[in-house]
């Protein structure tokens, strides 16, 4: 009978041991590395920030800005999360700091900034935004840098520096 406690015991510890520890909640389901699409990187900033900033973002265009109507969702390809007023750095990861919940695809995208504005409320209006920095490829400062994103893959090193007391090119206004 003792031997027979013991086994019963030994037998509910095992099974409890070795039981499902999150009931019957189902798995979560798991992106297949085919689907997953992204990029990171670091925005490092030099210099004093400027006043009155009310929102500082990295976006990314599919395309280079030519022109005014350049500047507009169909070629916004991306918006990374506010970075903080007066950060002197700011790492992020697209899967992570998806500001409008776009979705990245596959492709090549041309013109990857760190814009400002000074609007209290989100605007896609040319003139509310300045650009603060601008990625380039290797050092490249001769023009914008591109950033081809494949499927399954994240794309690192997508490093903009921001020097306030020098500042990029600005896009047609």
């Amino acid at each position: 009978m003792r031997k027979l406690f013991f086994l019963i015991i030994i037998c509910l510890s095992v099974c409890f041991i070795a039981g499902c520890d999150k009931g019957i909640e189902p798995e979560p389901e798991k992106t297949p590395q085919a689907e997953i699409i992204g990029f990171s990187g670091k925005v490092t900033f030099t210099g004093n920030w400027p006043t009155g900033i009310t929102r500082t973002h990295i976006v990314v265009f599919k395309n280079d800005i030519q022109t005014v109507d350049d500047f507009s969702f169909q070629n916004l390809g991306f918006v990374v999360d506010p970075i903080p007023f007066e950060s002197a750095e700011f790492t992020y990861d697209s899967g992570m700091n998806n500001f409008y919940s776009l979705k990245l695809t596959e492709g090549t995208y041309k013109y990857i900034v760190v814009a400002q504005s000074r609007t209290p409320a989100i605007s896609l209006n040319r003139d509310d935004w300045f650009i603060v920095g601008v990625y380039y490829n290797n050092g490249d400062h001769s023009k914008p840098g591109v950033m081809t994103l494949q499927k399954g893959k994240i794309t690192t090193g997508i490093d903009i520096n921001v020097d306030f007391n020098n500042p990029p090119p600005q896009p047609p206004k």
